[in-house]
């Protein structure tokens, strides 16, 4: 007996196949490629789909196992030396983005709780797209890619409450209202906090001891069901409770291995949620109201761009990283997908508000990878501005109080930076150590090292640690277009310094030598022709690979 469902999943996957290879060339979000899939196969293009009502219920598992391995994401590492940047940045950016879009909301008469509802949604960023091109431009430990990835973290666990208070926006005529959600959440908090303690330890424990990984999968799959189960039946939201199962899982030892078991579910079901949406998006309002869509797109970036800017200046970060964040962070996220699902859902928006954010949502999100690209550019443009001191260089800026001469000075104080920072120490070697995070400078200068922050692409910056003065210069930053620039201007102050330059991957090294470094190291590279030679010491008779 043939399922109608399998002839739905064949048409939809082997679309998106075809559309994600086209999306490949051209560089575009995979998330946009599933999006477009749902469109064409939905009833508002070639109506391939029949029953769009299964699709929507695997839709929901997507964004329960995304709640679920956001709340693992608790047990991660992930905010590293930003955890300032990423409570009070991502605090400061939603909060300022919901405040100005209430303003301007609220001057075209449309009531608070619709208001702040909206706020939610363009506060809030996309986790997926972003990491995607960091990822793939092998940006992600860059200043700017670590800044982003702190505060796209903060969004995603800020989108929990968010999705909790929408059934109170909605109105009191449903009998919801914000004191029973409050008490209710106080309880599956002190659930929460003896669960994760004393219950699923145990049953992780029992398990993992079987060292059987259908039952390690079987385990945190029903962890997962039971607690978004029970969650729901108390009235809340089902995505609350597969985060805070999540949650429960990241305080054992088992996240990272539950992490990676419960990933390829989660990829294929949340396919099915950006399917989902595509199929709902009504073609006659996109043609009919393209104008003031590109407008909300246009004025959805602008404000965006603005307020990263000014929480990036507040942080104390350069001009430069506050560009670059910026205009990562200029897109409206997956999970504004959710929440608005959930407010036409609850009638908190109307059909017409809905696919007018969706539209938006979507475009800001195909824009990504091409704004991306361009940033460095743009960035490079803001840094001729003749703005003030500390907008271009940090708040935190600070010359040193006593110039040496043939030092060492030390770009970027990451493991490498560090490491040559205690040796310098221990031998009593002249040295200045630079950094663009005000967090790792502040640590290290109270652990009595001599670390300053500024943002060493800065010519001026340069100059102020003596760079025309000193012996040796290594840069050990992982953006590779400001590491090129860094080399070019240390140069052109000092042509007999020594220059060496520290590189991640096998990016090319022609540009470095051209713009100045004496000697150039690849991490990978240099760890390749390791392996190499330790390969070949196990054979005989055969030459070493040059």
């Amino acid at each position: 007996m043939a399922l109608p469902i399998l002839k739905d999943i064949v048409i939809i996957f082997g679309l998106a196949f075809l559309v994600l290879i086209l999306f490949q060339k051209v560089k575009m979000p995979t998330i946009v490629g599933f999006f477009i899939t749902g469109m064409i196969a939905g009833p508002q293009v070639l109506g391939l789909v029949q029953d769009t009502e299964q699709i929507r219920l695997m839709a929901e598992v997507g964004v329960i196992l995304l709640l679920f391995t956001i709340g693992l994401e608790l047990s991660t590492e992930k905010f590293g030396e930003f955890k300032r940047t990423a409570l009070l940045g991502g605090t400061l950016q939603i909060l300022l983005t919901i405040i100005i879009i209430l303003i301007i909301l609220s001057k075209v008469g449309l009531n608070f709780g619709k208001a702040l509802f909206i706020g939610f949604l363009v506060s809030l960023s996309s986790t997926a797209v972003v990491l995607k091109v960091l990822q793939d431009s092998e940006q992600i430990e860059s200043p700017h890619g670590m800044v982003s990835t702190s505060i796209l973290i903060f969004q995603d666990l800020a989108a929990v409450p968010m999705i909790l208070l929408v059934p109170v926006l909605a109105g009191a005529n449903k009998g919801i209202t914000l004191p029973s959600v409050i008490l209710k959440g106080a309880i599956i908090i002190a659930f929460t906090l003896i669960a994760s303690k004393y219950i699923i330890p145990r049953i992780l424990h029992l398990a993992a001891k079987t060292k059987s990984r259908e039952l390690f999968l079987v385990t945190v799959i029903f962890v997962c069901a039971s607690v978004t189960w029970l969650t729901s039946e108390a009235g809340l939201s089902p995505a609350l409770g597969a985060f805070i199962a999540g949650f429960m899982v990241a305080q054992t030892d088992y996240a990272h291995r539950a992490h990676g078991i419960i990933l390829p579910f989660e990829e294929i079901f949340l396919s099915f949620f950006f399917v989902s949406l595509g199929m709902l998006v009504d073609l006659n309002f996109l043609f009919t109201h393209y104008t003031l869509i590109l407008a909300g797109v246009a004025i959805v970036i602008f404000i965006k761009f603005l307020i990263n800017n000014v929480v990036g200046f507040l942080l104390g970060y350069s001009i430069r990283v506050m560009v670059l964040v910026a205009l990562m962070l200029s897109q409206i996220g997956e999970f504004s997908f959710i929440i608005s699902e959930s407010g036409l859902r609850y009638g908190l928006i109307d059909s017409v508000t809905f696919q007018g954010l969706l539209l938006v949502s979507v475009v800001t999100m195909a824009l990504t990878p091409f704004v991306i690209m361009a940033s460095p550019h743009i960035a490079d443009r803001f840094m001729k501005f003749p703005l003030p001191r500390k907008v271009r260089r940090g708040r935190y800026y600070e010359k040193p109080a006593k110039l040496p001469e043939d030092h060492l000075i030390i770009i970027g104080t990451g493991l490498t930076g560090q490491k040559l920072v205690n040796m310098a120490d221990e031998n009593n070697i002249p040295y200045v150590g630079v950094d663009i995070n005000p967090e790792v400078v502040n640590r290290l200068k109270d652990e009595g090292y001599n670390i300053y922050y500024g943002d060493a692409t800065h010519l001026n910056v340069l100059k102020h640690f003596n760079v025309s003065e000193a012996a040796v210069m290594v840069v050990a930053i992982t953006d590779y277009d400001s590491t090129v620039h860094v080399v070019h201007e240390a140069r052109h102050l000092n042509p007999l310094m020594k220059i060496i330059v520290r590189i991640r991957g096998f990016e090319d090294e022609e540009p470095l030598y051209r713009a100045g470094a004496d000697i150039v190291i690849s991490e990978k590279r240099e760890a390749t022709k390791r392996i190499t030679e330790e390969i070949f010491t196990c054979y005989k008779d055969i030459c070493k690979l040059e």
